[in-house]
């Protein structure tokens, strides 16, 4: 156990934290003031060092930044109710951090952060769920349930992402058919804004269970979740098949072919440039399978527009194939300096309707420098309407079968600040972003999009009125997750 009130002072010097001075708004390091009022006591410790500070106000967008105050890296659920309590009384906003791969301030505030990542226990593995706190990773996860020879039934396509993180967004996988990450969630142990400890399900305190998958983490913290296991596949088949972007129509086609036989578990469309000039689609398909019977590729690609031997076949475990972006993304951290290059990310969700004649007319107008080669990328996941299950998600309305996630993940050319390249991005943004709302899109929280409270009113539609209710129960300090803006 780390002594309490324990940090490291300003430039690296030891000091100890006896409390906070709500006259000056400030951490005091001596009791030389009546006003001071003391921390309570904590298992872990509560850091005001400089350069801590600094890594956690900033996320993976390098656009935003905001200082917070503190870093609490708890040591026990209970730091995490004591300084959340501490903070409701001091009006000092919390913010939790996983792994930071927002884009555009979403989990920062200039008040206390909690590092999830001090929480990481895998507590239970069982026949058909496994239990973890909400700082353990997904890949963390996937390791420990294929000891047991099973898995999540779905992944984002990087798993170096926490738990809490990914449940308080949605978690779009690449799968087709399974819903969310959000959507086979069991169980959530959950802080509240009033430092209260609640243990949350369909079944019990279901109005807190729901707003807390996809909510933006704006009614509390998670701090352990239970999550669905199934059998695994010990390999997978991978198939990629290459089409010009201004061919839409025809890998759009291809795509549906795949959906519509249910054949494979997972198809989408990849974006990128090769040559760093031109960019490109590519129809990844995978299919998962057990030694000794592997899939027949000729029947699987049967009836697309181009013949199946020209797709590049790429076998894999079962492992591999979840961690398949990991290893791009590390690679990319090493030769590119990819976690400073500034990442103006655009997401949104299109409904079936007007999905393919939206990426028609946007995706031939983008160059390579929307995307950032070699690190810039860009995807369309399908997915089915019917398994969007949690109603803090927004779906677009509509009456299609599947919805898509239309992401550019647009990279700087160099790493360290560039506000003219942010500037033009997030005004691209904007303009892609109104362009969808107005063909029924909505906005998937994890990129960088100046959003206004009318903004955030449109986006939760006629779960405004329901979200304020939960709002003024459960964080009726409203010292909550501020960085999304959605109260302000």
């Amino acid at each position: 156990m780390v002594t309490r009130r324990r940090f490291l002072g300003t430039l690296g010097a030891s000091a100890l934290i006896v409390g906070f001075d709500p006259t000056t708004r400030a951490w005091a390091t001596g009791a030389g003031s009546r006003s001071v009022q003391r921390i309570p006591h904590l298992d872990g410790v509560l850091l005001t060092d400089l350069p801590t500070r600094q890594a956690d106000g900033r996320d993976l967008g390098r656009i935003v930044s905001r200082l917070p105050r503190a870093v609490l890296r708890p040591g026990s659920v209970r730091d995490v109710q004591k300084m959340i309590a501490f903070c409701r009384e001091h009006r000092i906003p919390v913010a939790t951090r996983g792994q930071g791969h927002s884009t555009h301030g979403q989990g920062l505030t200039d008040g206390l952060i909690i590092e999830n990542r001090s929480l990481a226990a895998i507590h239970s593995v069982g026949a058909d769920s496994i239990s973890v706190d909400s700082g353990v990773l997904w890949r963390e996860a996937a390791h420990a349930a294929a000891a047991r020879g099973l898995t999540p039934p779905l992944f984002t396509t990087y798993v170096g992402l926490s738990v809490g993180g990914t449940l308080s967004v949605g978690g779009f996988p690449a799968q087709n058919e399974l819903g969310l990450q959000i959507d086979h969630v069991r169980e959530l142990d959950v802080v509240t804004g009033d430092g209260r400890l609640h243990r949350c399900s369909p079944d019990r305190e279901r109005d807190l269970f729901e707003v807390m998958l996809g909510g933006l983490g704006q009614c509390g913290v998670i701090t352990r979740a239970t999550i669905d296991l199934v059998p695994a596949r010990g390999l997978a088949r991978n198939y990629l098949l290459q089409y010009p972007t201004t061919d839409t129509a025809r890998v759009w086609a291809d795509l549906h072919v795949l959906l519509e036989r249910r054949e494979l578990d997972g198809a989408y469309i990849l974006m990128f440039a090769p040559d760093g000039k031109t960019v490109v689609y590519q129809l990844n398909g995978v299919v998962f399978y057990d030694a000794g019977r592997a899939p027949d590729d000729g029947r699987l690609l049967r009836g697309l527009s181009v013949p199946a031997s020209s797709a590049a076949v790429v076998d894999s475990t079962y492992l591999e194939w979840v961690e398949r972006y990991d290893r791009v993304i590390d690679g990319w951290r090493r030769q590119y300096a990819w976690d400073d290059l500034l990442k103006p990310w655009f997401d949104v969700i299109l409904p079936g309707e007007t999905a393919q004649g939206y990426v028609s007319e946007v995706v031939p107008t983008l160059t390579a420098r929307d995307f950032g080669p070699p690190t810039g990328i860009g995807f369309v996941f399908p997915q089915r309407r019917s398994k969007l299950t949690r109603p803090f998600f927004r779906v677009p309305p509509g009456d299609s079968e599947f919805v898509y996630l239309f992401d550019v993940l647009t990279s700087s050319p160099a790493p360290g600040p560039d506000p003219a390249f942010a500037a033009e991005m997030l005004d691209r943004n904007r303009r892609l972003y109104d362009k969808a709302r107005a063909l029924g899109g909505t906005r998937y929280p994890i990129g960088s999009l100046d959003f206004t409270g009318d903004d955030w009113r449109a986006q939760y539609g006629e779960r405004w009125p329901d979200l304020l209710r939960r709002k003024a129960r459960y964080d009726p300090g409203r010292i909550l997750t501020p960085g999304p803006g959605i109260f302000s």
